[in-house]
Formats: structure tokens, sequence, C-alpha cells
């Protein structure tokens, strides 16, 4: 899996794309986070006793006015389990400002209160960063003290003024800034994040995020377990130091904490009755991902286990509700699943065995000792008592609403592809690319899409590693993936074709294209809803397609935090980050910019033949 490497490249390859760097000596390795097995140097969180703290809800963010909220980004004090001193963290409070003093209507120490938004009714958020100017807030971690920040409300079909992106950035001392959601779009389990450029994986790491679902007048009618059957869940891993301050690092290409940690708290439990629950799970972790299931307790001799059923995903519901025995979740995607406790009893553990960097040393996605992450088997525990009342909730079998009833397939008819992909420019570090090579983010834009297009975006991954791809400004549907069992570049001297398994890539440019590609394989049933964030596994091709109806300029990236936010610089405060490394590159959404040279795609077999076009669109 990716490896510890650090680059500098020239501020004079500014206009021009990355080639291959050389990897200078590895980085001190981490002090935390990363297995100990595989980095002796690390030193292990100090252990707590599970499943003894209650986990808790968000508190609900309260307007200011009208439709509208502030949010103040600050420094607190949170307590990651009973009998830890409160440490620093970040959150945001929901306030009211008069003049330059915050009045608190909604306080979190940690992470965000939940803002709820609702289809039709425009919203506005004002950010105010009450940062201080000038200080190292965590100087252990390697972060810049500019503590500037940047509100990205994710999955939203907003302004691109308004998106969030790494150049809309807010200066601490009391900078603010307000961004407008129109939120003309479906009931959705969005979420909120700091976005700054450079930070956003220490911001986030220190607590700047929240959930902000949208709903509509639908919603209600599915019947669907609500109130204080409804809970929504941010899982993070994180780690400690022997004081209990949270501990972080970028000395490594990822970061894997070795304690789960759910709305803030260490391992918790909750208690739930015997009957139908809907959780949403929101994987808010810097790299890892997880793989969920519900195991029996110890001691737990149950015989009836907990149902699990997806019921929606990162832009809306699926039309058909997935039954499933476990859930895959990446870094960036939210799921909305039903579990059924009913005819259950005991204690039930919320268990993961995904593997570290996904998909492992395996290649088949389950932990395994060898992997470079520590291990989180356990996350949390419900305990089940006898239901009170009548359960009326139910799972329809259908779910219709404005965003899921038209196939995917039936989008390609005028969709266009459009070719990107994924690799390593040197051991553990990875870019992006189009079609021609891979690029740092200063390199020319390359995607430019005609507004109110529809595209097919296909991702040729030939990274190690499994990556979450997010765009931003557009609802996205996954087609399916095609597997690659050879990969091949045209030798720039030669022109003679150079064949081998992943990371056999033109050593100049870091182009690769698939040589040998393997049968279509559809989507899962429970990744088939309306969605933002698409896992894209390594030798594969992934496709995934949307419609861009919002103008303007954004980006799209990796969602694993560290990768996304790789050596990132700006030197521009309006406009995109010009001088800027890392899985992330540059979208620009115009009017009137037909791409003639992207073919039509038509239906999925002329999407196969597409896919095995090596020069790729």
């Amino acid at each position: 899996m990716a490896t510890l490497a650090i680059l500098t490249f020239s501020l004079g390859q500014a206009s021009v794309a990355a080639p291959m760097a050389n990897a200078a000596p590895a980085p001190t390795p981490p002090t935390c986070g990363q297995s100990p097995s595989v980095l002796p140097s690390v030193v292990p969180s100090p252990v707590t006793t599970p499943f003894v703290d209650n986990v808790g809800q968000p508190a609900v963010a309260a307007t200011d006015s009208t439709n509208h909220y502030t949010l103040s980004a600050h420094m607190d004090t949170h307590s990651f389990a009973t009998g830890w001193a409160p440490v620093p963290t970040m959150g945001y409070d929901a306030v009211s400002v008069t003049g330059s003093v915050n009045t608190v209507l909604s306080h979190m120490a940690y992470l965000g209160p939940t803002i709820v938004t609702k289809e039709g009714t425009p919203t506005q958020v004002t950010i105010k960063n009450d940062l201080p100017v000038g200080t190292d807030l965590f100087p252990q971690w390697g972060m810049s003290n500019q503590n500037t920040t940047v509100l990205h409300r994710h999955g939203g079909l907003q302004p691109a003024l308004s998106d969030g992106t790494p150049d809309q950035q807010v200066q601490p001392g009391g900078g603010t800034r307000t961004n407008s959601y129109p939120n003309n779009q479906a009931a959705a389990p969005l979420w909120y994040h700091d976005h700054a450029d450079m930070t956003t994986s220490y911001m986030v790491y220190a607590g700047l995020a929240g959930y902000m679902p949208n709903t509509d007048t639908l919603e209600p009618l599915f019947n669907l377990p609500t109130g204080d059957y409804s809970k929504a869940y941010v899982l993070q891993d994180k780690s400690f130091n022997p004081d209990h301050s949270l501990c972080y690092s970028h000395g490594s290409p990822e970061f894997f904490g070795d304690t789960p940690v759910i709305n803030g708290t260490i391992s918790p439990k909750q208690a739930v009755q015997a009957r139908r629950y809907t959780f949403t799970f929101i994987n808010g972790s810097d790299s890892r991902f997880y793989n969920l299931s519900m195991k029996a307790a110890a001691g737990n001799r149950s015989t009836v286990a907990p149902k699990l059923t997806v019921v929606g995903s990162d832009d809306g519901y699926l039309l058909r509700p997935a039954p499933v025995t476990s859930q895959l979740i990446a870094p960036g995607e939210r799921y909305k699943v039903v579990v059924d406790f009913t005819g259950t009893t005991g204690n039930w553990v919320l268990s993961n065995n995904a593997a570290t960097p996904y998909p492992g040393v395996n290649n088949n996605g389950i932990a395994s000792s060898d992997d470079a992450g520590a291990l989180l088997p356990s996350l949390m525990r419900f305990d089940v008592s006898p239901r009170v009342g009548v359960d009326n909730s139910l799972i329809p079998s259908t779910i219709r609403e404005t965003n899921n009833q038209v196939p995917v397939t039936a989008t390609l008819t005028t969709a266009q592809l459009r070719t990107v992909q994924a690799g390593e420019l040197a051991p553990g570090v990875p870019f992006l690319g189009d079609r021609k090579g891979l690029y740092m983010f200063h390199a020319p834009m390359t995607e430019i899409v005609n507004q109110n297009s529809t595209e097919a975006w296909e991702m040729r991954n030939h990274s190690p590693d499994t990556h979450p791809m997010h765009n931003h400004l557009v609802e996205q549907r996954l087609v399916g993936r095609y597997p690659v069992t050879l990969w091949g570049y045209n030798d720039s001297v030669t022109g003679k074709l150079v064949t081998g398994p992943w990371g056999t890539q033109d050593p100049v440019t870091g182009n690769a294209f698939p040589v040998t590609v393997g049968a279509f394989q559809a989507p899962g049933a429970f990744e088939s809803g309306p969605k933002d964030t698409f896992v894209a596994p390594p030798n594969m091709v992934t496709v995934y397609v949307g419609t861009y109806t919002i103008a303007g300029d954004s980006v799209w990236h990796c969602h694993i935090l560290s990768h996304e936010d790789m050596m990132m610089t700006t030197t521009s405060p309006t406009g995109l980050p010009v001088i800027s490394d890392g899985m992330m590159r540059p979208l620009s959404i115009r009017a009137n910019t037909p791409q003639t040279q992207l073919p039509v795609i038509g239906d999925l077999d002329k999407l196969t033949k597409l896919v095995k076009v090596q020069s790729g669109f």
C-alpha cells in the first residue's frame, strides 16, 4: 500500500503537467495513528473501557433570523470519555451577532449543530471565523497558522460562489462570509465541513464538521422511523496522546487513528428498543473506510440478529431499499440505514472489518494484521430493551423520489464520456489527471463541462489505493465498474506499448490506460441511489454520471482528506488555488462550451466499447 514519501515541487512548474517526481527521504514517522506493528515508533492511545458513555446527538442549530444561521468556528475544549479532562478541539456554535459580540444559540465544543433545510425554502448560512490570528492552534501536528476557514456544504446544489471551495476563505479574528443555499433538491443526508486550502484535514480532525440534512414534502410519506427513532452518527477514528489530547500527523499519506470516536465520544453505547430505527451514518474520518455490520456482544445468546436495510445514500433515497448484512462506507459518504431490532435481545456491537488503507494488503477489503493502519473492529454498542408502544414505521418496497426514478442506464442516451485517472507520481504520492497524464493542482485546467450537459466520468485507478471520488456542484449516479488486469502506456521515445500491473505508467507524464478490461460490474444495490462520492477501487475503471446544471468554478477531488490536502498552498484570495498539489483538480462548468471531443455514449454496450479505447476521451 502507500508508503511514506514527501515531495517538493518548484513554482516554475506551475503551467505544465507535473513530471514524474523523485521521492525525497521519508519524513520522521508519525508518533500516532498508524499500526504499531508497521511503525514501531507509534505510541498507542491510552486505553479506555468501551461502551461506558452514552452517545449523544448534535444540538439542533437555532436561526438568528428567518431562514438564516450564523456559525461561529471557534476553539474550545471537549472530553472524549468519562474521566478524561477536556482537551483543545474546534467546533461550530450557532450564534447571533451584535456588533462584535456573539450570543450562543446552539453550542458545540466539538463538531457542529445540525442544520435542517427544506426543499424550496432558501437558506443562508454565515460562517464567522472566531479562530485567533497568527496562532499555531495545533503546532504539534505540523499545521500552518493561517487559521482560515471555508464552509462547504457537501452534496449541496448551491451557486458556485456559495459552494465552499478552497479559495472562498474566511479570515480569522472575526471574518465572515455568507453562503446562499436555494435547496432545490430532494431530501438527502447532506453534511458540512471545513474546506480550507492546505488545512482541511487538520480542521475536520479538530472538529469542524456537522450534519445538514435536506428534507422535502415527500419524505414524511415514506413512513420510515423518525423522531426519537432516527439517529445520526459521525464515524471517526482518532489517536490520543498520554495526556488525552488529540494526536494527528501528516507523516504518512493516510492517517488511521487507533480509537473509534462516534459523535465525539469514544466507543459509546446507545439504548434502543426492539423496533425499527433509521440510522444515518456519516464517514467523517480522514482516510478510514468502514465495513459496518451488527455482531452479538459477548454473552449475547439472542438467536435473532438486527436486520439492516439501506434506504438512502449521499444525495437521496434508493428507489428500491437494499437489505444488507454489511455496509461499506468511504470517507465523505453517507448512508441512511433502517436497522430493525424487532425480536432481538441483549447487546449488539456495530462492528467494522474494513482494511486500511482500503482495500488492504490482500486486496480484498478485509482487515488484516499486516495492514498499515490500526484495526478498529468495534465502534459502538446498541443495548436493546423491550419495545414500548406500537411501531407503525415500515420499510417500503419502493421509495419514489424526484431524483431516483430514471434508470441510470437511460441517462447514457445523451451522456458524453470523459476520461480521468488516479495514480502515484512516486510511492505514496497520489495525483489525479485526465486521459493524458497526472497533474498537480496548478497545471492547466482540463475538466471544463458544458452547463446543462450530462457527462459520465470513467475513473481509471492505477494507484494501489481505493479513492472516494467527489465532484462538487453535481448530483450523480454510479453506472458501474470494469476490472482491469493489465495496464499500459505508449513509450514517448519509441512509441512502443509497455504493459504491466498497476503502477505501470509513463515515467514522464504518469499516464496509464487499461489494456485488458474485464466484464462490466453493475453497482451494488446499496450504492444505486443518488450520490456525490464514489468508491473507485484500484485496478478498476469506475463510471459515474450526472447532469451539470450549475455554472461556475469549483473542484473535484479524492475525499481522503490527507490526499486532497497534500502540499496545498493558495496565493490568490479571489481565484481558485494556483499553487496547490494533491488529489484535487479544478472543475469549471460553463455555458455554451460544447465538449465536442467527448463521444456520446448511447447505451451500456457502447460504453463498454468506449471504456476499452486506450487513448480515452
